[in-house]
Protein backbone atom coordinates (compact mmCIF):
# COMPACT_ATOMS: atom_id res chain seq x y z
CA UNK A 1 0.00 0.00 0.00
CA UNK A 2 2.45 2.91 -1.58
CA UNK A 3 0.36 5.70 0.68
CA UNK A 4 3.05 8.22 0.63
CA UNK A 5 1.73 9.28 -2.52
CA UNK A 6 -1.53 10.83 -1.30
CA UNK A 7 0.66 12.34 1.29
CA UNK A 8 0.04 9.79 4.10
CA UNK A 9 2.95 9.08 6.63
CA UNK A 10 2.99 5.38 8.01
CA UNK A 11 2.69 5.33 12.39
CA UNK A 12 4.48 2.49 13.68
CA UNK A 13 5.07 4.15 17.11
CA UNK A 14 3.48 2.14 19.29
CA UNK A 15 4.78 -0.38 21.75
CA UNK A 16 4.57 -2.79 24.97
CA UNK A 17 5.87 0.51 26.91
CA UNK A 18 4.10 2.90 25.51
CA UNK A 19 0.92 1.33 26.19
CA UNK A 20 1.75 0.64 29.94
CA UNK A 21 2.20 4.17 30.25
CA UNK A 22 -0.84 5.14 29.05
CA UNK A 23 -2.47 2.65 30.95
CA UNK A 24 -0.39 3.61 34.11
CA UNK A 25 -1.82 7.09 33.92
CA UNK A 26 -5.49 6.27 32.90
CA UNK A 27 -6.49 5.99 36.29
CA UNK A 28 -5.77 9.88 37.32
CA UNK A 29 -8.64 10.42 34.72
CA UNK A 30 -11.81 11.54 35.70
CA UNK A 31 -14.42 11.01 32.54
CA UNK A 32 -17.60 11.98 31.26
CA UNK A 33 -19.92 10.96 28.71
CA UNK A 34 -22.80 12.60 27.12
CA UNK A 35 -24.83 11.20 24.11
CA UNK A 36 -27.51 8.12 23.24
CA UNK A 37 -27.26 5.60 26.47
CA UNK A 38 -29.98 2.53 25.82
CA UNK A 39 -30.08 -1.20 27.10
CA UNK A 40 -28.96 -4.00 24.82
CA UNK A 41 -30.47 -7.54 25.80
CA UNK A 42 -30.17 -10.62 24.46
CA UNK A 43 -32.76 -13.57 25.37
CA UNK A 44 -31.24 -16.66 24.59
CA UNK A 45 -34.03 -19.35 23.53
CA UNK A 46 -33.37 -22.34 23.43
CA UNK A 47 -35.46 -24.13 20.71
CA UNK A 48 -35.58 -27.66 21.66
CA UNK A 49 -37.81 -27.01 24.64
CA UNK A 50 -40.21 -25.48 22.81
CA UNK A 51 -43.84 -26.47 22.07
CA UNK A 52 -46.32 -25.80 19.86
CA UNK A 53 -48.96 -23.16 21.83
CA UNK A 54 -52.41 -24.22 22.11
CA UNK A 55 -53.66 -20.66 21.79
CA UNK A 56 -52.09 -19.69 18.39
CA UNK A 57 -50.19 -21.57 16.06
CA UNK A 58 -46.76 -21.12 16.56
CA UNK A 59 -43.70 -22.28 18.48
CA UNK A 60 -42.68 -19.66 21.56
CA UNK A 61 -39.10 -18.90 22.45
CA UNK A 62 -37.89 -20.57 25.60
CA UNK A 63 -36.05 -18.01 27.17
CA UNK A 64 -33.24 -19.87 29.08
CA UNK A 65 -31.17 -16.95 29.75
CA UNK A 66 -30.74 -13.00 29.45
CA UNK A 67 -27.74 -10.63 29.37
CA UNK A 68 -28.32 -7.33 29.40
CA UNK A 69 -25.54 -4.20 29.45
CA UNK A 70 -25.36 -0.86 28.42
CA UNK A 71 -25.14 0.08 24.79
CA UNK A 72 -24.51 2.74 22.65
CA UNK A 73 -23.10 6.01 25.05
CA UNK A 74 -23.57 3.25 28.18
CA UNK A 75 -20.87 1.03 26.44
CA UNK A 76 -18.21 3.58 25.66
CA UNK A 77 -18.99 5.02 29.70
CA UNK A 78 -18.70 1.03 30.48
CA UNK A 79 -15.65 0.85 28.06
CA UNK A 80 -13.57 4.23 29.82
CA UNK A 81 -14.45 2.37 32.83
CA UNK A 82 -12.97 -1.07 32.50
CA UNK A 83 -10.03 0.80 31.10
CA UNK A 84 -9.55 2.38 34.55
CA UNK A 85 -10.90 5.77 34.72
CA UNK A 86 -10.94 6.46 38.53
CA UNK A 87 -14.56 8.10 38.01
CA UNK A 88 -17.06 7.85 34.95
CA UNK A 89 -20.23 10.24 34.85
CA UNK A 90 -22.60 9.75 32.35
CA UNK A 91 -25.09 12.73 31.41
CA UNK A 92 -28.31 11.83 29.23
CA UNK A 93 -32.14 11.85 29.61
CA UNK A 94 -33.73 8.27 30.29
CA UNK A 95 -37.57 7.10 30.89
CA UNK A 96 -39.11 6.03 33.88
CA UNK A 97 -39.48 2.64 32.36
CA UNK A 98 -38.47 -0.94 33.09
CA UNK A 99 -35.57 -0.67 30.89
CA UNK A 100 -34.70 2.86 32.98
CA UNK A 101 -34.53 1.00 35.56
CA UNK A 102 -32.24 -2.26 34.58
CA UNK A 103 -29.89 0.47 32.98
CA UNK A 104 -29.59 2.08 36.13
CA UNK A 105 -29.14 -0.70 38.38
CA UNK A 106 -26.49 -1.89 35.63
CA UNK A 107 -24.44 1.49 35.75
CA UNK A 108 -24.76 1.13 39.49
CA UNK A 109 -23.02 -2.59 39.22
CA UNK A 110 -20.25 -0.98 37.02
CA UNK A 111 -19.33 1.56 38.93
CA UNK A 112 -20.65 4.68 36.47
CA UNK A 113 -22.08 7.26 37.86
CA UNK A 114 -25.29 8.96 36.47
CA UNK A 115 -26.21 12.01 38.69
CA UNK A 116 -25.67 13.60 35.63
CA UNK A 117 -28.66 12.28 33.76
CA UNK A 118 -32.48 12.73 34.08
CA UNK A 119 -35.01 10.10 34.56
CA UNK A 120 -38.23 11.28 33.25
CA UNK A 121 -41.80 10.00 32.45
CA UNK A 122 -41.83 11.89 29.17
CA UNK A 123 -38.86 10.15 27.52
CA UNK A 124 -38.43 6.46 26.49
CA UNK A 125 -35.41 4.66 27.43
CA UNK A 126 -33.87 3.06 24.45
CA UNK A 127 -32.93 -0.29 24.04
CA UNK A 128 -32.12 -2.88 21.21
CA UNK A 129 -33.77 -6.67 22.25
CA UNK A 130 -31.84 -9.18 20.50
CA UNK A 131 -33.86 -12.72 20.22
CA UNK A 132 -30.99 -15.48 19.70
CA UNK A 133 -32.55 -19.07 18.88
CA UNK A 134 -30.73 -22.13 19.78
CA UNK A 135 -31.00 -25.07 18.14
CA UNK A 136 -29.57 -28.47 17.61
CA UNK A 137 -26.16 -30.00 16.76
CA UNK A 138 -24.90 -25.98 18.30
CA UNK A 139 -26.81 -24.36 15.57
CA UNK A 140 -27.69 -20.78 16.55
CA UNK A 141 -29.77 -17.90 14.50
CA UNK A 142 -30.37 -13.87 15.99
CA UNK A 143 -33.63 -13.04 14.98
CA UNK A 144 -35.13 -9.47 13.90
CA UNK A 145 -34.01 -6.68 16.83
CA UNK A 146 -36.80 -5.59 18.98
CA UNK A 147 -36.09 -1.99 19.27
CA UNK A 148 -37.45 1.22 21.90
CA UNK A 149 -36.77 4.37 20.40
CA UNK A 150 -38.13 8.09 20.86
CA UNK A 151 -40.04 9.70 17.96
CA UNK A 152 -39.91 12.78 19.23
CA UNK A 153 -37.27 15.46 20.09
CA UNK A 154 -36.72 16.29 23.35
CA UNK A 155 -38.85 19.10 25.18
CA UNK A 156 -37.26 22.57 25.55
CA UNK A 157 -37.27 21.95 29.61
CA UNK A 158 -35.64 18.67 28.83
CA UNK A 159 -33.17 20.56 26.75
CA UNK A 160 -32.46 23.14 29.06
CA UNK A 161 -31.82 20.89 32.21
CA UNK A 162 -29.72 18.18 30.35
CA UNK A 163 -27.27 21.51 29.15
CA UNK A 164 -27.37 22.53 33.21
CA UNK A 165 -25.97 19.23 33.82
CA UNK A 166 -23.47 18.91 31.46
CA UNK A 167 -21.94 21.83 32.49
CA UNK A 168 -21.64 20.53 36.01
CA UNK A 169 -20.32 17.50 34.89
CA UNK A 170 -17.96 19.24 32.26
CA UNK A 171 -16.38 21.26 35.45
CA UNK A 172 -15.15 18.13 37.29
CA UNK A 173 -14.19 15.68 33.88
CA UNK A 174 -11.15 15.70 32.44
CA UNK A 175 -12.44 14.08 29.32
CA UNK A 176 -15.69 14.15 27.55
CA UNK A 177 -16.89 11.27 24.98
CA UNK A 178 -19.87 11.90 22.88
CA UNK A 179 -22.24 9.32 21.51
CA UNK A 180 -24.97 10.63 18.96
CA UNK A 181 -26.55 8.04 17.53
CA UNK A 182 -30.16 8.30 17.33
CA UNK A 183 -32.63 10.39 14.79
CA UNK A 184 -33.93 11.75 18.00
CA UNK A 185 -31.69 11.67 20.93
CA UNK A 186 -30.11 13.67 23.44
CA UNK A 187 -27.32 15.87 21.59
CA UNK A 188 -29.44 18.35 19.78
CA UNK A 189 -27.93 22.07 18.49
CA UNK A 190 -28.04 23.45 22.34
CA UNK A 191 -25.47 20.61 23.33
CA UNK A 192 -23.34 20.76 20.24
CA UNK A 193 -23.08 24.61 21.17
CA UNK A 194 -22.08 23.73 25.25
CA UNK A 195 -19.77 20.96 23.91
CA UNK A 196 -17.74 23.75 21.54
CA UNK A 197 -17.42 25.93 24.52
CA UNK A 198 -15.99 23.22 26.70
CA UNK A 199 -13.87 22.08 23.87
CA UNK A 200 -12.45 25.90 24.04
CA UNK A 201 -11.86 26.02 27.27
CA UNK A 202 -9.36 23.23 26.60
CA UNK A 203 -11.66 20.05 27.37
CA UNK A 204 -10.28 16.89 25.35
CA UNK A 205 -13.99 15.99 23.70
CA UNK A 206 -14.23 12.74 20.75
CA UNK A 207 -17.68 12.61 19.49
CA UNK A 208 -19.03 9.96 17.47
CA UNK A 209 -21.62 10.71 15.33
CA UNK A 210 -23.95 8.53 13.18
CA UNK A 211 -26.02 10.88 11.21
CA UNK A 212 -24.50 14.41 12.27
CA UNK A 213 -20.98 14.06 12.59
CA UNK A 214 -20.34 18.10 10.58
CA UNK A 215 -22.61 19.63 13.16
CA UNK A 216 -20.12 20.11 15.56
CA UNK A 217 -17.00 22.34 16.03
CA UNK A 218 -13.78 22.04 17.90
CA UNK A 219 -13.95 18.78 18.99
CA UNK A 220 -12.54 15.71 17.84
CA UNK A 221 -14.69 13.77 15.12
CA UNK A 222 -14.26 9.64 15.16
CA UNK A 223 -16.58 8.64 12.29
CA UNK A 224 -16.32 5.44 10.09
CA UNK A 225 -15.74 5.72 6.31
CA UNK A 226 -18.98 5.86 5.70
CA UNK A 227 -20.09 8.50 7.47
CA UNK A 228 -17.68 10.94 6.95
CA UNK A 229 -18.11 9.99 3.00
CA UNK A 230 -22.36 10.53 3.73
CA UNK A 231 -21.36 13.69 5.19
CA UNK A 232 -18.03 14.82 2.67
CA UNK A 233 -19.35 13.10 -0.72
CA UNK A 234 -23.24 12.69 -0.67
CA UNK A 235 -23.25 12.13 -4.50
CA UNK A 236 -20.55 8.83 -3.92
CA UNK A 237 -21.96 5.90 -2.95
CA UNK A 238 -20.02 5.54 0.66
CA UNK A 239 -19.31 1.88 0.75
CA UNK A 240 -17.34 2.23 -2.96
CA UNK A 241 -14.71 5.04 -1.40
CA UNK A 242 -11.25 4.62 -2.15
CA UNK A 243 -8.19 5.83 -0.14
CA UNK A 244 -7.89 8.99 -1.93
CA UNK A 245 -11.65 9.47 -1.06
CA UNK A 246 -11.17 8.68 2.38
CA UNK A 247 -8.52 10.75 3.05
CA UNK A 248 -10.49 13.95 1.39
CA UNK A 249 -13.04 13.72 3.54
CA UNK A 250 -11.14 13.19 6.77
CA UNK A 251 -9.25 16.40 5.52
CA UNK A 252 -12.46 18.06 4.73
CA UNK A 253 -14.24 17.89 8.16
CA UNK A 254 -11.11 18.18 10.16
CA UNK A 255 -10.95 21.85 8.54
CA UNK A 256 -14.58 22.39 9.06
CA UNK A 257 -14.94 21.43 12.14
CA UNK A 258 -11.26 23.08 13.61
CA UNK A 259 -10.13 20.10 14.92
CA UNK A 260 -8.31 16.51 14.28
CA UNK A 261 -10.32 13.99 12.84
CA UNK A 262 -9.55 10.44 13.08
CA UNK A 263 -11.45 8.43 10.39
CA UNK A 264 -11.56 4.50 11.29
CA UNK A 265 -11.89 2.13 8.20
CA UNK A 266 -12.33 -1.65 9.82
CA UNK A 267 -9.90 -3.89 8.98
CA UNK A 268 -7.67 -1.29 7.08
CA UNK A 269 -6.90 0.51 10.00
CA UNK A 270 -7.25 4.10 10.61
CA UNK A 271 -6.23 7.84 9.58
CA UNK A 272 -5.70 10.96 12.26
CA UNK A 273 -5.90 13.85 10.24
CA UNK A 274 -4.62 17.43 11.70
CA UNK A 275 -3.76 20.75 10.56
CA UNK A 276 -3.52 19.08 7.21
CA UNK A 277 -0.97 16.33 8.07
CA UNK A 278 -2.31 12.27 7.74
CA UNK A 279 -1.25 9.33 9.48
CA UNK A 280 -2.10 5.83 8.88
CA UNK A 281 -2.02 3.15 11.31
CA UNK A 282 -3.24 -0.43 10.76
CA UNK A 283 -5.80 -2.75 12.42
CA UNK A 284 -4.38 -5.20 14.56
CA UNK A 285 -4.34 -8.78 13.12
CA UNK A 286 -7.57 -10.81 14.29
CA UNK A 287 -8.51 -14.17 13.23
CA UNK A 288 -12.10 -15.64 12.92
CA UNK A 289 -14.85 -15.53 14.86
CA UNK A 290 -15.44 -12.14 15.07
CA UNK A 291 -18.07 -10.08 16.57
CA UNK A 292 -17.36 -6.01 15.77
CA UNK A 293 -20.44 -5.25 17.83
CA UNK A 294 -19.31 -2.39 20.59
CA UNK A 295 -15.90 -2.66 18.57
CA UNK A 296 -16.34 1.30 17.30
CA UNK A 297 -17.51 2.40 20.98
CA UNK A 298 -14.01 0.74 22.35
CA UNK A 299 -12.00 2.49 19.54
CA UNK A 300 -13.70 5.70 20.85
CA UNK A 301 -13.16 5.13 24.69
CA UNK A 302 -9.22 4.25 24.53
CA UNK A 303 -8.41 6.79 21.97
CA UNK A 304 -9.74 9.40 24.31
CA UNK A 305 -8.30 7.92 27.35
CA UNK A 306 -4.85 8.05 25.40
CA UNK A 307 -5.55 11.46 24.53
CA UNK A 308 -6.68 12.15 28.08
CA UNK A 309 -2.88 11.14 29.74
CA UNK A 310 -1.04 13.24 26.93
CA UNK A 311 -0.36 10.52 23.91
CA UNK A 312 -0.50 12.63 20.59
CA UNK A 313 -2.95 11.85 18.03
CA UNK A 314 -1.39 8.72 16.27
CA UNK A 315 -0.36 7.06 19.18
CA UNK A 316 -3.72 7.63 20.82
CA UNK A 317 -5.00 5.82 17.73
CA UNK A 318 -3.01 3.12 17.49
CA UNK A 319 -3.87 2.45 21.36
CA UNK A 320 -7.38 2.14 19.98
CA UNK A 321 -6.42 -0.72 17.53
CA UNK A 322 -5.06 -2.53 20.43
CA UNK A 323 -8.43 -1.82 22.55
CA UNK A 324 -10.69 -2.76 19.39
CA UNK A 325 -8.80 -5.88 18.72
CA UNK A 326 -9.80 -6.74 21.89
CA UNK A 327 -13.50 -6.79 21.47
CA UNK A 328 -14.08 -8.24 18.22
CA UNK A 329 -12.43 -11.25 19.65
CA UNK A 330 -15.48 -11.29 22.28
CA UNK A 331 -18.79 -12.82 20.67
CA UNK A 332 -22.40 -12.01 21.18
CA UNK A 333 -21.88 -9.09 23.76
CA UNK A 334 -20.80 -5.55 23.88
CA UNK A 335 -17.62 -6.12 25.40
CA UNK A 336 -14.99 -4.04 27.17
CA UNK A 337 -11.15 -4.30 26.99
CA UNK A 338 -9.11 -4.47 30.35
CA UNK A 339 -5.86 -3.28 30.37
CA UNK A 340 -4.28 -6.73 30.67
CA UNK A 341 -6.12 -7.82 27.95
CA UNK A 342 -4.65 -4.40 25.75
CA UNK A 343 -1.14 -5.06 26.88
CA UNK A 344 -1.61 -9.02 25.83
CA UNK A 345 -3.53 -7.54 22.24
CA UNK A 346 0.66 -5.48 21.72
CA UNK A 347 2.49 -8.06 22.47
CA UNK A 348 0.88 -10.60 20.15
CA UNK A 349 0.91 -8.03 17.18
CA UNK A 350 3.32 -5.49 18.13
CA UNK A 351 3.67 -3.51 14.89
Amino acid sequence: MELHYLGIERYTGLTSSGAERILEHIPRLKAGVIGDGCLDIYWHADMTKSELSRETPHYPLPIVKEIFSPGAAGNVAANVKALGCSEVYFCSVFGNDWRGSLLRDTFQRLGIDDRYSLYVDEWLTPAYCKPIRHGMQGASQEDPRLDFNNHRPLSDVLVSQLVVRLDQMAEVVDIIAVTDQLHFGVVGEAVRERLAYWAEQGKIIVLDSRDRIGAFKGIIAKPNEIEALRWAEPSLDPYDGSWSHWLSAARKLSEHTGAPCCLTLGDKGSLWVEKGRAYWTNARKTEPPLDIVGAGDCFASALLCALGVGSNGMEAMAFAHAAAAVVVRKIGMTGTATPLEILESVRLDPA
